[in-house]
């Protein structure tokens, strides 16, 4: 049931619309706007499955033209022009920017169109990424713009909070954890089958299977989980099975590695899945060795399934795990500390159970969507008349 207070008309916008983390948090929030009786649309760029899970969804969808990750000028331009259109003709109440890009142009077109309500999402800041100080500085201008701009800023991590190195916005910040909703899994000789070939499953039902969801891009590193493999199974009897869900701009150089380490029959690069969080329950252990995110919700998910998980101390993972309570935190920079998570959950059977198992009551109490949304509502709810 909606507030009294609450907006009648909602638009969320966003870069690109394939299914990463910040496309299924603008799902997962479009979604629960609509249940409570919101009139809701989502902008986006490109044609990915976020449209198509919207559309499912009965969401009205838009196509920034233009839009994309890469910067160009003619693009920028042919994005502003098409996001101008959009607010123009739709005239939300709110406007949800998520992404750095369309957090940019989007906030500046809102406030030029006198938008009742600017709020922007960072699902990570960009200018703490490994990037050269030019790129980091350009990063940090950009994001300072938006926050200016923005009635409203919403951090998904602590780490964001700390990070937020920037003067005179600090009453405009709040921490909304990123959430996970129920969801359906495979059990786990039906994941694996559906992953593999029978003949391919029944090759590895002695090993360990260790799993991961992320793009195949240099923030979610999985080429040191591929360096840590080669080295467990070449000094272990029992190995390491190890699939990848997803695709990306690196495949052929991971493939490359795998080959250079002599690891096809142990190391998998299955490509896309349509929910990839159904195939959760196919591993024993699951990890996310990112060198930068924000608060991810592959973590969330393999974690509310109950497994044992590896994460990187990096954002807001370890907001999520406690190390040696909940889960192993490891240095995503060294491919060791890799190997050593993976000897001790090997070694302590009755802690990867147990760890699990307190992942799994953490996720349910503290990143539950009830939780999300509440706070979201409030970001909407308060003070709609435009600053």
């Amino acid at each position: 049931m909606k507030s009294p207070n609450q907006p009648q008309k909602v638009l969320i916008a966003i870069t690109k619309t394939d299914f990463g983390g910040a496309q299924r948090y603008a799902f997962e929030v479009a979604t629960a706007l609509k249940e409570q009786g919101c009139e809701v649309a989502v902008a986006g760029g490109g044609a990915g499955n976020l449209l198509d899970k919207l559309k499912a969804a009965e969401i009205k969808t838009f196509t920034i033209e233009g839009a994309q990750r890469d910067l160009s000028l003619a693009a920028e331009y042919k994005s502003l022009v098409s996001l101008w259109r959009i607010v123009r003709d739709y005239k939300p109440e709110v406007i949800h920017l998520n992404s750095s890009k369309i957090g940019v142009l989007g906030s500046v077109v809102a406030r030029l169109l006198r938008v009742p309500r600017i709020i922007f999402t960072a699902h990570g800041w960009p200018y703490l990424e490994n990037r050269p100080l030019w790129w980091r500085a350009i990063a940090w201008s950009g994001s300072y713009l938006t926050t200016i701009l923005a009635h409203q800023v919403i951090l998904v991590s602590q780490n964001d909070l700390r990070n937020t190195n920037m003067p005179l916005v600090r009453n405009k910040l709040t921490v909304i954890h990123t959430a996970t909703s129920d969801f359906t899994t495979l059990t786990r000789d039906e994941a694996r089958l559906a992953l593999y070939e029978e003949e391919t499953v029944r090759a590895h039902e002695q090993h360990i299977w260790l799993g991961t969801i992320g793009e195949l891009n240099r923030n979610k590193n999985h080429q040191t989980v591929i360096d840590a493999i080669a080295e467990f199974n070449y000094t272990n009897q029992v190995k390491i099975f190890f699939t990848v869900i997803s695709d990306g701009e690196l495949r052929n150089l991971l493939e490359e590695q795998i080959e250079l380490k002599g690891l096809k029959d142990y190391v998998q690069l299955v490509g896309h899945k349509a929910e990839a969080r159904q195939y959760l329950n196919a591993f024993d252990i699951f990890i996310l060795p990112s060198i930068k995110e924000g608060l991810p919700y592959a973590l969330l998910e393999a974690g509310k399934c109950g497994l044992p998980c590896i994460a990187s101390f990096v954002g807001g993972i370890p907001e999520v795990i406690t190390n040696l309570e909940s889960g192993l935190l490891i240095d995503p920079n060294n491919h060791m500390s890799i190997v050593k998570a993976l000897t001790y959950y090997l070694d302590n059977p009755n802690a990867r159970i147990a760890y699990g198992e307190a992942l799994r009551q953490h996720i349910e109490e503290k990143f539950n969507n009830e939780h999300m949304m509440r706070a979201t509502n409030e970001t909407y709810w308060n003070q709609t008349q435009q600053k």
